[in-house]
């Protein structure tokens, strides 16, 4: 690390944040973090992180327990349910398990994120194997060196398919996959030119299309050596005889696409707002830069800087519906068996965001897109549902006081424990007159009226 990036951590913006009188450690910052670093806190784990204290906190985000014996096999017994059914809703749907119940919420949003990034389509791909492999792909490198998730990537099978870099032969160069590796992936339009597409193409021929398995599970294409153009290739200004790796390693630390990839962490975990300046970028970038588990280390500045804090980040993202519908599902801590995954998958695709099928190779577009007259009506129905059940999908109603009684929480507490978990103090005196009107009339459907209310505050739908 160089020193004026040393000293920008200890001194800037990305210096950790320490509680103070003036500056505390308290539930609003607590819940901001599980909402950038996971999908919401329940109201254990709140209490929990605002006794622990920051450095704990995140601590746990980075380096999770493991998922119990029974968890494994229950992921398990869903992930062959998948592989065996090639349903793609089912596919959806152990995924969106994954999230709402796992143990590892940060490697499931930085899943979400690589996903969004190498946006590809089951739509063209038509093969579940394949997008599961992905998947577990993207899960495996989620917070590791971003050298090694884009080797891996471009000779991905799906990835493969989806960019034709199965078509891609010696003599016969397609320029799909190399095209988007370095525009979208890597560097930004402007900084290469045709001559770097046609090498990087070249560097890429060689995978050919494999055969399926009586398994069903997921396979690599293999590379045939007879398909390869093993001549020399210029790509940015370095020669050799390049394979798709070393396409990877040149590309993958290159100043452009490090700062790249800060930019969009930056816009992920910080603000969608103004364009961050150079100073909070630079050190990120300097973080991915580094060998071995670089996308954490620039993740884990994020999470501990006193920046991540201020009023500039909290609720200045507006959440996907990936975000908002498992969110709900974790804060309110559903129960797994009352939990209706095809109709959580469903809802996430009428509010525009149906995983395994982005819209396009440049994934969703995020922000204020997100939120239009159809999709709030959307997601106030998903929160219906949850609340109040739905005999279509067999989503269970909630009961708000089989949850006040876990926490042993009095009856007279019970709303303004709701306010406190979904929103804090973000939340104006008219709203919570309302919000706390609703709740006391009492029983279950007076509480089930006050979440409704809280859930489609303003303030709910911002991470």
């Amino acid at each position: 690390m160089s020193e004026v990036t040393a000293m920008t951590m200890d001194k800037g913006p990305w210096a950790a944040f320490e509680p103070s009188a003036d500056d505390p450690w308290d539930l609003r910052k607590v819940a901001h973090l599980h909402r950038r670093a996971g999908f919401g806190a329940t109201w254990g784990e709140l209490q929990r992180d605002l006794e622990a204290g920051p450095a704990a906190s995140v601590e746990r985000f980075l380096h999770p327990g493991h998922e119990s014996p029974d968890e494994c096999q229950v992921l398990d017994g869903l992930r062959q349910g998948v592989l065996r059914s090639r349903d793609p809703e089912r596919l959806k749907a152990w995924w969106l398990y994954r999230m709402a119940f796992g143990a590892d919420p940060l490697r499931e949003k930085m899943t979400l994120f690589w996903h969004g990034h190498f946006a590809t389509s089951q739509r063209k791909v038509d093969d579940i194997a394949l997008m599961v492999g992905q998947n577990e792909l993207f899960r495996r490198h989620a917070l590791g060196n971003f050298a090694m998730l884009l080797t891996e990537v471009l000779s991905d099978p799906a990835m493969l398919v989806w960019l034709d870099g199965v078509d891609n032969r010696k003599g016969r160069p397609n320029e799909n996959l190399a095209r988007e590796t370095l525009e979208l992936f890597t560097l930004g339009r402007r900084h290469f030119n045709e001559r770097d597409v046609r090498e990087s193409a070249r560097a890429l021929t060689g995978w050919v299309r494999g055969e399926g398995t009586d398994s069903f599970e997921p396979y690599r294409f293999p590379f045939d050596l007879t398909q390869f153009d093993s001549g020399e290739k210029t790509v940015l200004g370095q020669s050799g005889p390049w394979k798709g790796d070393d396409l990877a390693r040149i590309v993958a630390r290159h100043p452009a696409t490090l700062e790249s990839l800060a930019r969009k962490l930056y816009r992920g975990f910080v603000s969608e707002g103004d364009d961050p300046s150079a100073d909070l970028i630079r050190p990120l970038a300097e973080a991915l830069r580094g060998e071995g588990d670089g996308i954490g280390r620039a993740v884990g500045l994020i999470l501990r800087s006193r920046h991540f804090y201020t009023r500039a980040a909290i609720r200045q993202r507006i959440k996907g519906p990936v975000e908002f519908n498992v969110g709900l599902v974790r804060a309110l801590e559903v129960p797994r068996g009352s939990l209706s995954l095809p109709g959580l998958s469903a809802s996430c695709d009428r509010q525009g965001q149906e995983l395994f099928f982005p819209p396009n190779v440049a994934g969703w577009e995020g922000g204020k897109p997100w939120i239009n007259s159809t999709t709030l009506i959307e997601r106030s129905n998903w929160a219906a549902d949850i609340l109040w059940g739905d005999s279509e999908t067999g989503q269970s109603p909630y009961d708000p006081s089989a949850w006040a009684e876990r926490h042993g929480l009095a009856a007279n507490r019970v709303t303004s424990a709701f306010t406190e978990l979904l929103l804090q103090g973000d939340l104006g005196a008219e709203a919570r007159a309302l919000i706390l009107s609703a709740g006391s009339k009492g029983g279950a459907e007076g509480l089930r009226k006050a979440l409704l209310r809280l859930v489609n505050c303003p303030e709910s739908h911002l991470a």
